[in-house]
């Protein structure tokens, strides 16, 4: 559903470009969830906005079922919904209704489709009994499942997270965690960043761990543990104390 080849961002000037993203290769099947795991700096979030068609690639391309999203540029908007979720991007006088019918505008969803649609989507995050609140009155955790409830207003096919459960509490993080593994195993195919390495490990199908704008590993939380060479008297290593052992070979 989701190719990356040979993906390269630069920044600056060309005498002294920044390399934020070096040569990135990597796939995503329909229903997978894929975790980009790495320090600050690594390049997920270039890497995420380049997907999402925020950034143009220095090199490279995106592919989406089978179609270079650089040759159609109305591919990336009707394939790929982003969440960067945080305390920005909507309008907090108005109700979370009536930011999401907005938001059908520019989505161009059919005028007798919105209702029915933006219903949906706010019962989809448990939402629907706070839908004429004013955004501006929500709680961080409502807040990001109305992030969500927006990308799933498109109705598409690739979901990219990042940072999906940041600074929320434990509980919300637990809703919104079993939300996204709903998503996959209703077909949506999932590009997911996080810091919480017990998300990671609940959640990803596949690890991909970037370092210095490159993938340096791709596979299983198993594997990125074997990778690690850390071992436990009584257990196995968890993905946080393995990706600690790794973290230092990451960083530029």
């Amino acid at each position: 559903m989701l190719e990356v080849k040979n993906l390269k961002r630069q920044f600056g000037q060309k005498k002294q470009p920044f390399t934020a993203v070096a040569d990135l290769s990597f796939q995503i099947r329909k229903g997978e969830i894929v975790a980009l795991l790495g320090p600050n700096g690594a390049g997920k979030t270039t890497t995420v906005k380049m997907i999402a068609g925020y950034l143009s690639p220095t090199a490279g391309h995106v592919i989406i079922d089978g179609q270079d999203a650089a040759l159609s540029p109305k591919l990336v908007q009707n394939q790929v919904a982003t969440v960067f979720g945080g305390e920005l991007g909507f309008y907090a006088r108005a109700s979370a209704f009536d930011n999401l019918k907005f938001f059908s505008v520019l989505f161009k969803i059919p005028r007798k489709e919105r209702k029915k649609k933006i219903e949906e989507v706010l019962s989809a995050v448990q939402l629907q009994d706070v839908q004429y609140q004013k955004v501006g009155e929500f709680s961080r955790g409502m807040r990001q499942r109305l992030h969500i409830a927006r990308a799933l207003l498109k109705d598409t096919n690739i979901i990219l997270l990042d940072e999906p459960t940041n600074g929320l509490d434990v509980e919300i993080a637990h809703e919104i965690r079993d939300l996204i593994r709903k998503l996959a195993d209703n077909g949506k195919t999932i590009l997911l960043t996080s810091h919480t390495m017990s998300e990671i490990e609940s959640l990803a199908d596949r690890v991909l761990l970037i370092g210095a704008g490159k993938i340096v590993h791709d596979g299983t939380v198993e594997s990125v543990v074997k990778l690690s060479g850390v071992t436990k008297v009584n257990r196995p290593a968890t993905l946080e104390e393995s990706y600690l052992a790794l973290a230092d070979g990451l960083r530029r």
